[in-house]
């Protein structure tokens, strides 16, 4: 098996981290990182302290080192910036579709239903992060997806959580295809209405399993 090396390592174990292979709270033991990896102390010393500086591990003293738990107060933040931006995303998109939008969409959907039915979530969650990605590319606020990209950290490991759940990708699919209807009927108060409610599933999600699983969040959030 061919591993990552250099920057590929930073962008493996972030991917294991927000994808919940690698859960929050989980010890990290060097030991095991640099035989995985294949690397010495060095390297794998600087890509933990780049990890730490995104959020997503700890290092604690005496070198004990840890995935970040979630912490629902920035989730809850980053939420309010992403429903702001997405909401009026949608009614823009709404008020003048873009051509070829609307294929798009419902060809990602149909994509994720059959994901959804194989019970393939990891694709399932890359094509969900796509409908938006499309819905950031065809408003011309790339850009703008970057920046809410880079303080998604806590609330993309909460939706990771939530998609666990049996329920979760059957109200995706259904929220997508509201959100696709309103904007190919051309229904700007239809369209930011079901962007809104989509978007705040996860949150709400998030402070129901503070008290089922709470070592997955940090103690302020409990």
């Amino acid at each position: 098996m061919n591993l990552p090396t250099g920057p590929g390592i930073i962008g493996d174990l972030r991917a294991r981290i927000l994808s919940l292979d690698l859960p929050p709270g989980a010890p990290l033991s060097r030991a095991d990182l640099s035989a995985r990896y294949g690397i010495s102390s060095t390297p794998l010393r600087d890509a933990l302290l780049r990890l730490q500086d995104e959020g997503l591990v700890q290092i604690h003293p005496h070198a004990r080192t840890s995935v970040s738990r979630i912490d629902l107060d920035l989730a809850r933040q980053t939420h309010f910036l992403r429903s702001a931006v997405e909401v009026e995303i949608a009614a823009k998109l709404a008020a003048r579709p873009p051509a070829g939008l609307a294929d798009e969409l419902w060809q990602l959907i149909d994509m994720q239903a059959v994901e959804a039915a194989e019970d393939r979530l990891k694709a399932f969650g890359t094509l969900d992060q796509a409908f938006h990605d499309a819905l950031f590319r065809h408003a011309g606020l790339m850009q703008v997806q970057r920046m809410i990209r880079r303080e998604s950290i806590h609330i993309d490991r909460l939706r990771a959580l939530h998609l666990m759940q049996p329920e979760k990708a059957r109200q995706i699919l259904s929220d997508h295809r509201s959100i696709a209807q309103a904007i190919g009927k051309g229904d700007p108060a239809g369209a930011a209405q079901a962007m809104r409610q989509h978007l705040s599933q996860s949150i709400l999600f998030g402070e129901r399993l503070t008290a089922q699983d709470p070592q997955y969040f940090t103690s302020a959030a409990r």
